[in-house]
């Protein structure tokens, strides 16, 4: 064991903790450049990938990437719709939940028809449960996406006034039937 103040490099060490210190000093330096490296990796894997996913797609990845994020925002639309419907059938109610899933709902219904802009009928590859007919009602389909909208608006207000499980069974009444509506309409069985 040493005692006193000794100068290893540019670091003071003092007594027995001189190697626990100077140890510790190089492991976590080895751990600062391994931290690094895997930083850097990791930033080139991304540059690579923003480079990929700024090339060009073909029409039939195209169509696949447009299928996907319909179905991420139908995803959204359930997940948090559910949200909602579980405290209508009894789960534990949570206002503040409540709410945010209806305001998800509110935003997420207006992306709707955004996401069927394109037409991928053609393309039979990409897996999809919309029916062809939603781009023949494009109109029909907007409208219906705005009414899920509004009744989502709508609801917010009744969970407002009625902050309990109550409230909870009227805004799952209101807002269910108008997601059920376009499904009966625009999806296949």
């Amino acid at each position: 064991m040493q005692t006193g103040i000794q100068q290893h490099g540019t670091i003071l060490t003092t007594g027995c903790c001189q190697e626990h210190f100077t140890g510790s000093f190089f492991r976590g330096n080895f751990m600062m450049k391994r931290i690094a490296f895997t930083g850097a990796v990791l930033l080139s894997s991304l540059m690579s990938f923003t480079v990929m996913a700024a090339a060009p797609l073909s029409p039939e990845e195209q169509a696949a990437a447009d299928v996907a994020t319909r179905q991420a925002v139908f995803k959204l639309l359930a997940f948090n719709n559910g949200i909602v419907g579980g405290m209508a059938r009894g789960g534990a109610f949570d206002a503040a939940a409540a709410k945010s899933a209806l305001e998800r709902i509110e935003m997420l219904s207006t992306m709707i028809p955004e996401v069927f802009g394109k037409d991928t009928r053609a393309f039979k590859g990409a897996k999809t449960a919309a029916s062809d007919t939603i781009w023949d009602g494009k109109a029909d389909l907007a409208k219906m996406a705005s009414d899920l909208g509004a009744a989502a608006k709508a609801a917010q207000a009744t969970l407002a006034a009625k902050p309990n499980a109550d409230g909870a069974k009227e805004v799952a009444a209101a807002v269910g039937p108008k997601c059920g509506a376009c499904h009966d309409r625009f999806r296949l069985k």
